[in-house]
């Protein structure tokens, strides 16, 4: 099934004075785009103009936000019962952190004549503003309004997964797939990250973020067409440019490899995209840097111009095919090296990025001929884990409500997004089997709640054994963690952040071997920390991995006394050893530039032994 007219982007009818604004708005000229689209809006009638007020605003929107949101609310008030204008007004709002005003504008849209496309894309809105019924409601109404249109599924798939609509779910899937497997992959239109949350299909994963940079992010002519001449005078100047330098998982990574570098040899610049939330977290980690630049207001090349003319030689990008990313920025080539890190599990499509960073776990060998990029593998895990430099809290003296005392405790933690039926059918075998325990949920919100009952029931446990837990700051999130006996992986997209946080908080975690990036992170982790017997080959292998050691509570506890005991041995926690890995990786990629020689997939070597395996067997 391909994308049919009625499910393309609305109002897409081609006008004269609109093809000459998309003229302009490709050469970088999106101010003159809008002045010559207002200029003719008033000489046109009511709906046809409003219309092209949208289009003024989305061209006005990183140039001039106060312009863009007065066009977007002169289109509501030519047609107030049009969605489109409502919709773009929300998304406008939230831009400038008015999200008091979005919500009643997306409100507002959902009952407003509306396409499917925009009905679902409604729908995708609520659901970032945290109204995932009125989401839900809307991305099913316009999926089934578009006769099921492949190109509204992954729209409504992002949805059904944060309300663990299983069945809704699985029916999308089911489509996606069969086009994938048809060769279908461009008209799926999927983004990579909600598709990583299903697929584990190494090859479908690359396919599926090399079309979607493509066409979102087409490459430009390279600023930087050669090493910089005057690198061998200076130190190193490695940059790092990211959305999430606040309170977020990325940045609570790339702080052990920014506290560490040597500042003899490297310089470092933080190019900024995001807006300050005010915390501490983006304080410390901008404090890191030598020279920060804010990129957040500038076009993609005036940004990439920037960094240009700071002359980086290694130009990392700590976000990928993520929510907030620039990579339009790198499309450019604002740096002689380019490498993806961190952000995203896989793939930025290639082109103008030369590498992304893996370790030999994560990307078997061999794994590399699927990649557009050329892969640097590090040593035991990819990861940057600095928790030796953090405080670990104690465990609170007082259980959370609803957590009986003396029962077996299995945490999850992960959002409800990346558990799937299959996942959650093998929790509730395990929790029939050990009647003791309970299942520690991260809070998943009401609609998620509500189908996650449903489920319990089917599989015949006591809801009263499935625990939620709020959602919290980390200092409390890491104390929680400790009053964990287990922690539980669910696959394809297991744990990344989560099984680190959990590895340092003494709790041992159980996953799935996986079959591509994304589902081999916690196992990856799980080697460097020792514990390689804990990743499961298959379903039934971790449910009786999880029952055996919750039965045996010598065998768990020598798990969390090697994890709590050999934390400063451990190569997982060695942020030191680490980012003198990665050190080691940019000097040799800088070198190959310097040298005149294409990127090449880049192996560094380990300066010790992998630690010792704990077993989890008998």
């Amino acid at each position: 099934m391909t994308r049919s007219a009625s499910t393309r982007p609305p109002h897409a009818e081609s006008h004269p004075v609109l093809e000459q604004a998309k003229a302009l708005i490709k050469t970088g000229a999106s101010k003159q785009a809008a002045d010559l689209l207002l200029t003719h809006v008033a000489s046109i009638p009511r709906q046809p103009g409003a219309h092209l007020l949208c289009h003024a605003a989305l061209a006005l929107r990183y140039e001039d936000r106060v312009s863009a949101i007065a066009c977007a609310e002169a289109a509501h008030e030519r047609m107030p019962d049009l969605a489109r204008p409502l919709a773009l007004m929300a998304t406008l709002y939230e831009d400038a952190r008015r999200r008091k005003d979005a919500m009643p504008a997306l409100l507002q849209a959902r009952q407003a004549k509306a396409s499917p496309f925009e009905l679902t894309d409604i729908g995708r809105q609520l659901s970032r503003m945290g109204d995932h019924r009125n989401a839900l409601d809307a991305v099913k109404e316009g999926y089934r309004q578009s006769g099921q249109a492949l190109g509204l599924a992954s729209y409504a798939l992002r949805v059904a997964l944060q309300c663990a609509d299983w069945d809704f779910v699985e029916q999308l899937t089911r489509q996606l797939l069969l086009a994938h497997q048809q060769g279908e992959t461009e008209a799926a239109t999927e983004t990579p990250r909600t598709h990583a949350l299903w697929c584990d299909d190494e090859a479908i994963n690359i396919a599926v973020a090399s079309n979607f940079a493509r066409k979102a992010f087409p490459s430009q002519k390279p600023m930087a067409t050669q090493a910089h001449a005057d690198a061998a005078g200076r130190k190193l100047r490695i940059g790092y440019l990211s959305y999430d330098y606040r309170e977020h998982a990325t940045s609570l990574l790339a702080m052990g490899a920014l506290r560490h570098h040597d500042r003899d040899r490297f310089e470092l610049y933080g190019y900024c995209t995001s807006f300050d939330d005010g915390s501490a977290m983006r304080r410390d980690i901008l404090s890191r840097f030598d020279k920060v630049r804010s990129l957040a207001n500038l076009k993609d090349e005036a940004a990439a111009k920037k960094i240009f003319e700071d002359r980086i030689d290694v130009l990392i990008d700590l976000n990928g095919l993520t929510e907030g990313t620039r990579l339009g920025i790198l499309a450019w080539k604002p740096a002689p090296v380019q490498i993806s890190y961190l952000g995203f599990p896989g793939t930025s499509g290639g082109r103008f990025m030369d590498y992304v960073i893996a370790d030999g776990y994560t990307v078997p060998e061999g794994g590399e001929s699927l990649y557009p990029e050329k892969l640097i593998r590090l040593p035991h895990t990819y990861q940057v884990n600095d928790y030796i430099a953090r405080y670990l809290p104690p465990p609170p003296r007082r259980r959370p409500d609803g957590l009986p005392e003396g029962a077996l405790v299995l945490g999850v933690f992960n959002n409800i997004n990346k558990v799937s039926r299959d996942v959650w059918r093998a929790w509730m075998k395990i929790l029939s089997s050990v009647p003791e325990a309970v299942l520690w949920l991260l809070e998943p919100g009401e609609v998620a709640r509500d189908f996650l009952r449903k489920e319990i029931e089917a599989c015949g446990v006591e809801p009263s054994r499935v625990v939620f837990a709020p959602k919290c700051r980390q200092e409390l999130h890491l104390a929680r963690m400790r009053l964990c006996d287990l922690m539980l992986d669910p696959w394809p997209y297991g744990g990344h952040t989560t099984t680190s946080d959990a590895l340092f908080a003494g709790v041992p975690v159980v996953t799935l071997e996986g079959r591509n990036f994304a589902s081999r992170v916690s196992g990856g982790l799980l080697h460097a920390a020792g514990l390689q017997g804990l990743v499961q080959k298959d379903t039934n292998a971790y449910v009786q991995c999880c029952v055996s050691l919750l039965r045996d509570p010598k065998r768990l506890m020598a798990l969390k006394q090697h994890l709590v005991r050999q934390r400063r041995q451990l190569p997982v926690f060695d942020a030191v050893g680490r980012t003198m890995y990665l050190e080691a990786a940019y000097t040799a990629a800088h070198e190959r530039a310097v040298k005149g020689l294409a990127p090449d997939h880049l192996w560094v070597r380990p300066r010790r032994a992998p630690p010792q395996p704990v077993t989890a067997k008998p």
